[in-house]
């Protein structure tokens, strides 16, 4: 996955399933999307229940860390100006 496509995604989710606009979505770091994905998917799955198994639970971070190091993307640090 390209950056690209890693930022559009989160632009997605953001915009998408957390329901913020656009542009909350461009001015909000990474982990804080990530943190408010996590609980949204937490809160639909104490909602509508969940199909994983008790004990399963991987941290939204870890498994988008995953994803991302299948496609050869690599975590770059901002340099503070």
């Amino acid at each position: 996955m390209s950056h690209a496509e890693f930022f559009a995604s989160l632009f997605k989710f953001a915009t998408g399933w957390l329901g913020w606009p656009p542009a909350v979505a461009l001015a909000t770091p990474i982990p804080q999307i990530e943190a408010a994905m996590e609980g949204r998917v937490e809160m639909l799955k104490a909602i509508f229940g969940s199909s994983e198994k008790p004990g399963s639970n991987v941290p939204l971070g870890t498994k988008l860390q995953a994803a991302f190091s299948l496609k050869g993307t690599r975590r770059v640090e901002r340099k503070n100006t």
